[in-house]
């Protein structure tokens, strides 16, 4: 059983995708509505009104364009500009991670029980079918990102539902397919002569291996979402000065983000 435990452990390791909206480093809280489709973004603001933003950086509120100085003009560009970046990045990390888990499992279950293995085939239906569930939250017909943050509460995309539902469907398959898992293992042991201790020696350098190598793609995973942090933090900063400084932005608060010291907005 313990070498069910450790398999388990390692599949899980894909699962351990940077959780944005709480990691010790980053803290992202996202309020209001959020649309953002073939580069406009609009953003439903806390006093009732809608403000948008066109690709070429252009700002109305209410559909009534609002004039701008040179300075609040350029905290318009950057809090589009980060978005903007922001939302590929938070797409790509989505479908990276998603990827991550892919790998773990047929790291581990594939090179132990062979590519063809009904576990293997199992999850790997399971992960190409949460792929199509992201591609069709965050593409277009079009294949242009587009992100509506009401749809994604419905789907429960927001607030580390992902997250969750990844977790449970993994944890659900590996509990699924544990009898299969359990058969396999005996062959294997079987294939060892039935020793024990030379099975148990073979499977702790196999998990070791394994680790090291989904540890080293976790940890670009994470240097990504690092850097995703800081654009939202740059973004938030900028939706700071945007809601003090330019009339009708009074109601402005899409985003609290804290990262490395970054101060909350107050």
């Amino acid at each position: 059983m313990n070498r069910i435990i450790t398999l388990s452990a390692l599949v899980s390791l894909g699962l351990s995708t940077p959780a944005l909206a709480h990691d010790d480093n980053c803290n992202v809280e996202l309020d209001g509505n959020i649309l953002y489709e073939r580069g406009v973004l609009t953003v439903d603001m806390d006093n009732g009104s809608t403000m948008t933003i066109t690709p070429d950086h252009n700002l109305t509120v209410n559909g009534e364009a609002i004039g701008l100085d040179s300075q609040q003009q350029r905290w318009v560009s950057d809090y589009y500009t980060h978005i903007d970046t922001a939302i590929p990045m938070s797409v790509s990390i989505a479908a990276d991670g998603l990827a991550l888990a892919t790998t773990a499992v047929d790291e581990v279950f594939g090179e132990l029980f062979g590519a063809d293995n009904d576990v293997v085939t199992e999850f790997n239906t399971m992960f190409a079918d949460m792929s199509a569930e992201l591609d069709d939250t965050f593409y277009d017909e079009n294949g242009a990102i587009r992100i509506n943050s009401r749809e994604m509460r419905q789907k429960e995309w927001m607030e580390g539902g992902w997250e969750n539902e990844f977790e449970d469907r993994v944890e659900e398959a590996i509990a699924q397919s544990m009898g299969k898992i359990l058969v396999a293992l005996g062959t294997q042991l079987m294939w060892e002569g039935g020793d024990m201790e030379a099975f148990e020696a073979k499977m702790d350098r196999f998990g070791e291996s394994i680790e090291t190598r989904v540890e080293r793609q976790a940890l670009k995973l994470e240097k990504k979402a690092d850097q995703l942090c800081q654009v939202l933090a740059d973004a938030d900063e900028a939706e700071t000065q945007m809601q003090r400084h330019i009339p009708g932005l009074d109601g402005l608060n899409l985003m609290d983000v804290s990262y490395h010291g970054h101060a909350d907005k107050m």
